[in-house]
């Protein structure tokens, strides 16, 4: 299996970048191994030789583990009463082939023997019946291992009826190899997501790094770069020249008053109103005595002051129409006489 890159070295090496490719797609397989190789045909006859060695020794080691394993021992009675109601009990096997099996199980598994126990072995009387109770050996190797491969099916289909389970025993083999090679893909898009995964954390802390840095840079220069500097200076001085614009009218509103109101005119001004204050003085004066003079003629005393002041008015409006008679006749005798 090809190691995983980080896509940032492949990013910043563009040229073995280039060759990362060149290998993983053109040259080698994801295991690792040569995809074109001068001595492939040799290869493939010893891979092939190799896995039919493989493959005999698996079957050697499997019929060994399984005389290991046989269940030789006899039924007992507490098992046999208890089988009575469900299947007959099956019959114990004859000692001499338990003794076979035991010694070809010893023989099989135990330390080279020299020749002389070798010797001695093949002369006994349970060696030399190997071949009478051959056949009985393998049906009962044949029927360890379909019970080995019934329990590795309902493993593998927990679902399936149990009658139907001999027909998944062909199929355990391929669907090992699908669940391994499928294991092994994903294993692979694990171990490259992870990759990627870091390879992303990564970018999105550079991104984030900078866009705090551009933060940073655009509050520096919003209050301390050229166009804040500018913008400030400027409105310190248009403040400045308020300031003075102010000062300037209010000496000129001063100087304006001085002008306008001179000795003179203040003393003139302050004659005058004293003045006023006398005119305001007699006004209320005479008000005084024109209220007395109404008082006089009943004004302001209740219901005969009342008739008073409607007689006294009538006798004012009745004044104020002979006024006007007089005056426009004095008009037209000043006419007549021009004439």
């Amino acid at each position: 299996m090809l190691p995983p890159i980080d896509d940032v070295v492949l990013q910043s090496n563009p040229r073995f970048a280039t060759l990362h490719a060149t290998l993983k797609n053109n040259i080698l397989n994801p295991n690792g191994s040569t995809k074109s190789h001068p001595a492939q045909k040799e290869r493939d006859a010893v891979t092939e030789a190799f896995t039919t060695a493989q493959i005999r020794e698996a079957k050697s080691q499997l019929i060994k583990t399984s005389l290991n394993t046989l269940d030789i021992t006899p039924p007992s009675s507490a098992n046999t009463s208890k089988s009575k109601s469900a299947a007959p009990p099956k019959p114990p096997l004859p000692t001499e082939l338990v003794e076979l099996i035991l010694l070809l199980s010893a023989r099989l598994t135990s330390t080279p023997l020299t020749p002389k126990q070798i010797a001695i072995l093949e002369n006994t009387p349970q060696w030399t019946s190997l071949p009478t109770h051959l056949p009985r050996i393998a049906t009962l190797i044949s029927t360890h291992l379909q019970t080995q491969a019934l329990s590795l099916a309902r493993i593998q289909s927990p679902t399936t009826n149990a009658s139907f389970l001999h027909r998944q025993i062909p199929q355990i083999l391929p669907s090992i190899l699908s669940l391994q090679s499928s294991l092994e893909t994903q294993r692979t898009s694990i171990a490259k997501r992870r990759l990627e995964l870091v390879s992303n954390t990564t970018t999105l802390l550079s991104l984030h790094h900078l866009s705090h840095n551009l933060l940073i840079l655009h509050l520096e220069q919003t209050k301390h770069g050229l166009l804040s500097r500018h913008l400030q200076a400027r409105s310190s001085y248009l403040s400045l020249l308020a300031q003075q614009v102010a000062l300037q009218v209010r000496e000129k509103a001063v100087k304006g008053e001085r002008v306008v109101y001179s000795e003179e005119v203040r003393g003139a001004l302050e004659v005058y109103v004293r003045h006023l204050r006398d005119a305001r003085e007699r006004l209320r004066e005479k008000r005084g005595d024109a209220e007395r003079v109404l008082w006089g003629y009943g004004v302001g005393r209740g219901e005969e002051g009342k008739e008073k002041e409607r007689v006294m008015r009538s006798v004012t409006d009745k004044y104020a129409e002979l006024s006007r008679e007089l005056k426009d006749v004095g008009r037209d005798v000043e006419r007549l006489r021009g004439r």
